[in-house]
């Protein structure tokens, strides 16, 4: 019997060891936990002048606003993958190679059935939230904004957390949707508007030798995509040069989509379907097509951008946006003035 209660009591005090550890363990994740949104809670409120209020109401330049009601919005990410088909991810992967190449926020307002698009620098160095295994958040990181993606496994949990990085840089501003299509999509979505005609301004030849600088030339395939993507070893190499040419062909392609979208009932659905196996969305195909349908109704605005200042950093070159000029745009896209 004495034998047995000794036995007892090791057993009690091995379960009461491992319990304190686990307990400690506990507590520990607990303060990690505390800590982490404690940083967070710090690097928000440093910038808090120009952080969006719950109730989404702000003040500025001497007047307050409100946000504007049934804002619709879509962020489009170009997504620098090849030949792969981005279904065949796993959710909660730790890291994955696709950056957002191309960002563009279509802003929708039903009000006066507008539309306006702001083009995004990729280089723009924002507020990253980093994701551990499992999608399990562990703080943020100033990188460029095109790294958001490759945080997570390059699916819809990517695109989240692009999602999320472009809100906080429009200082919180909340976004709805998004659209993410591999770059190979291009020569596909081209062709099947007819091709896309654009005046050539640079001498893009190192790319294509079809792009001659000063001619007007109509893509067809592959040149499409010469010409939104071409960046180094021609002009002067930067992502300013190409945005400007993303936006001369943006601009076309949007003329292009009208223009078939009003022709016919079905080119919608058509467009949703072809381009299906190349994206990732919140949004499944009848209300992509819904969307676009709706779209040829309303006037585009155009494309815009933000100014600011693009200069080489440790390991690659960073933008930093003007603040007063993307403060003036989100107020401009986003807000009305307050009744009194």
């Amino acid at each position: 019997m004495r034998r047995h209660k000794r036995h007892t009591g090791r057993s009690a005090a091995f379960i009461a060891l491992l319990a304190a550890v686990i307990a400690a363990g506990l507590f520990g994740l607990y303060r990690w936990e505390q800590q982490d949104r404690a940083r967070e809670a710090e690097q928000i409120a440093a910038r808090s002048i120009d952080t969006l209020p719950q109730e989404l109401e702000v003040y500025y330049q001497g007047r307050w606003y409100r946000l504007r009601d049934r804002v619709e919005t879509v962020l489009i990410m170009g997504l620098d993958k090849f030949s792969e088909r981005i279904d065949t991810v796993s959710e909660g992967d730790l890291l994955n190679d696709l950056q957002s190449d191309f960002l563009m926020l279509l802003v929708i307002d039903p009000a006066d059935q507008s539309a306006t698009a702001l083009q995004l620098n990729r280089d723009t160095m924002a507020e990253i939230r980093r994701l551990g295994y499992g999608g399990i958040k562990t703080g943020l990181i100033t990188q460029q904004l095109a790294l958001s993606h490759t945080y997570g496994s390059g699916g819809k949990d990517s695109c989240r957390n692009t999602v999320q990085a472009v809100s906080r840089l429009l200082y919180d501003v909340p976004l709805d949707h998004y659209y993410a299509v591999t770059m190979d999509a291009i020569p596909v979505l081209n062709d099947l508007v007819g091709g896309i005609t654009v005046h050539v301004d640079d001498d893009l030849t190192a790319a294509d030798p079809v792009l001659v600088q000063g001619t007007d030339v109509t893509l067809h395939g592959d040149q499409a995509l010469h010409f939104v993507r071409a960046r180094i070893n021609v002009t002067d190499g930067t992502n300013l040069s190409r945005m400007k040419r993303q936006r001369v062909y943006m601009n076309a392609l949007y003329d292009r989509l009208n223009e078939k979208l009003r022709a016919g009932d079905r080119f919608a659905l058509t467009l949703a379907d072809t381009l299906e196996e190349y994206a990732v969305s919140d949004l499944i195909t009848d209300e992509l097509a819904q969307l676009a349908d709706r779209l040829k109704g309303y006037t585009f605005k155009g494309i815009e951008t933000v100014p600011g200042e693009a200069r080489m950093g440790a390991r690659h070159v960073e933008f930093y946006p003007d603040e007063e000029a993307l403060r003036e745009t989100v107020i401009r896209l986003f807000f009305e003035p307050k009744a009194a």
